[in-house]
């Protein structure tokens, strides 16, 4: 049983808020839960938060269902701008949490750490990785970096001169699963001074970005060497239309010389599709559409 925070869930408190709102503040606090702030919990891995008119809850194995008011969101104007929700709904959040941890006998000191972590980050997940690489012209340099609208995107930020602004291009979209997240980040090259690589941490995998046509490119040599996990993964990307185009005979042909190396999650995974009684995409995964 896990002795930490892992997974927030948040149920809608407004018709003014779309859902990409909501799940962009989860996909911000999960982010730093798993990265920055532990918070012990005795065994509750999971929170839903339900913005309700009186404080209530319920814990049933090691996911708690708490109710709490948002009174910040309740009070804002009719015409507030998307900042202002965003940081009133935070805030919300946080108050619910240190609610619930009085409640509950918790440690409020990471909830507050986590809150300081939040407006040092400006309520918005954002940030880089790495230092920033020059192309061979010294007129541009690229960072790994990322940034949050309804999905965590991937790719990299390039700066020009000092005078111009950034630009982010983006490698991939991903939902909440965040050891993904940090599987994707890697090292940053110039391939020449338009078409910047980004290499997945594995150093292996990686986009060719160019700049100026801004086209997008995925290579895999794990599979393409032969390696049977890596041909396993590129199956499951043609299944899930995650990364490349959704393309089950692709899907099928690499699970299948996976297979012929006794891959064994490649030997479940064909059989199931042989099968032809599941849908075998990820909904989550399949956030590239």
């Amino acid at each position: 049983m896990s002795k930490y925070l892992s997974t927030l869930e948040i149920a809608s408190p407004s018709e003014r808020l779309q859902p990409h709102s909501i799940r962009e503040a989860a996909v911000l606090y999960i982010y730093l839960l798993a990265t920055k702030c532990k918070i012990p919990t005795g065994g509750v891995a999971k929170i839903i938060l339900q913005p309700t008119s009186v404080e209530a809850e319920q814990t049933l194995a090691n996911v708690c269902t708490y109710s709490h008011p948002f009174k910040h969101l309740n009070e804002l104007p009719a015409n507030a701008s998307e900042s202002a929700i965003r940081q009133s709904l935070i805030e919300d959040i946080h108050e619910a949490l240190l609610s619930l941890a009085v409640l509950k006998g918790w440690d409020t000191d990471p909830i507050h750490k986590l809150h300081a972590e939040i407006i040092k980050r400006e309520y918005q997940f954002s940030g880089t990785a790495g230092r920033p690489q020059k192309n061979p012209s010294n007129t541009l340099s690229a960072t790994a970096a990322w940034r949050t609208d309804r999905y965590i995107n991937i790719g990299v930020l390039v700066q020009g001169a000092k005078d111009t602004p950034e630009r982010f291009f983006t490698a991939a979209r991903i939902g909440i699963a965040l050891g993904l997240f940090e599987s994707l980040i890697g090292a940053v090259e110039w391939v020449d001074d338009q078409t910047v690589r980004l290499f997945q941490a594995n150093k292996r995998d990686y986009w060719d970005i160019d700049v100026i046509t801004q086209t997008v490119e995925f290579h895999f040599p794990r599979a393409d060497s032969g390696d049977a996990h890596g041909q396993f993964d590129l199956a499951k990307m043609y299944i899930d239309g995650w990364i490349v185009d959704q393309d089950i005979e692709q899907a099928r042909k690499w699970l299948e010389r996976s297979a012929e190396q006794g891959f064994p999650r490649a030997i479940k995974l064909l059989q199931r599709m042989n099968d032809g009684t599941e849908n075998l995409a990820d909904p989550v995964m399949n956030s590239k559409k």
